[in-house]
């Protein structure tokens, strides 16, 4: 007889190594990442959410600039697509501004990455100066018009979340992924997204690049609820 252990790890390796059957997904959606860490980790989240067979939902981290992410996006768009035998029908990336204004080449590289994905039809979700920021409007208002530096909402985030009792001991250091879970307890989406649409607003007439503070995370985060409520939905008996 063979011990439990063993079967249990064989079980374990199976379901790891089972081949995915695309065939059974209705729809496929591809978000790619500047960030390898936090916003995969975010994203990651809404797979959950699905009923089983219904939208493929594929995350990729990539640690590249703007530029690199679109491009990983169109490399990963077709890998998906042939991988599936389907055509992709959404392709989201998600970058942040961070330095991209520091010199003329890498404000070049930042227009180029919005110029190839309205060419390949990708949609950005981009965040000036970064990711964090959406996290951040889930716990505090953010004034228009007066730019944050990264270290500030790094440090904003950090003192608080601390003054929640929970997380009196909280540290956030970028890149932790641990923030996900604590915004979730204590922040509020609904609210983070109009706050996010207030600061899109008031940036409308201008550049991204020098759109500081603002961000388009909410919109592929609607678009995500959106497709989650469109698959959950049961008629009223």
């Amino acid at each position: 007889m063979a011990r439990k252990g063993k079967n249990k790890k064989r079980k374990l390796k199976d379901a790891v190594e089972r081949p995915i059957r695309f065939r059974n997904y209705q729809q496929f959606f591809l978000i790619v990442c500047e960030d390898e860490n936090t916003e995969p980790y975010y994203f990651d989240e809404f797979k959950a959410l699905f009923p089983k067979n219904t939208l493929f939902l594929e995350t990729v981290g990539t640690g590249r600039d703007p530029l690199g992410v679109v491009q990983q996006a169109i490399i990963e768009r077709d890998k998906l697509a042939e991988l599936s035998n389907k055509e992709i029908d959404f392709v989201w990336t998600v970058f942040d501004k961070d330095d991209a204004d520091e010199n003329d080449a890498k404000i070049r590289r930042f227009e180029q990455a919005f110029e190839l994905a309205e060419e390949e039809t990708i949609h950005i979700a981009y965040s000036n100066e970064v990711f964090e920021l959406w996290l951040l409007l889930h716990i505090s208002e953010v004034e228009a018009g007066k730019s944050i530096p990264r270290k500030i909402i790094y440090e904003q985030l950090g003192i608080l979340i601390r003054k929640n009792d929970k997380y009196k001991e909280f540290v956030y250091e970028h890149g932790n992924e641990d923030i996900i879970e604590v915004i979730k307890n204590i922040g509020n989406e609904e609210i983070a997204t109009e706050r996010a649409k207030s600061l899109l607003d008031f940036y409308k007439d201008i550049l991204p690049i020098k759109a500081n503070p603002s961000t388009k995370v909410h919109i592929l985060v609607k678009e995500l609820r959106d497709w989650i409520a469109y698959y959950n939905w049961k008629p009223e008996s």
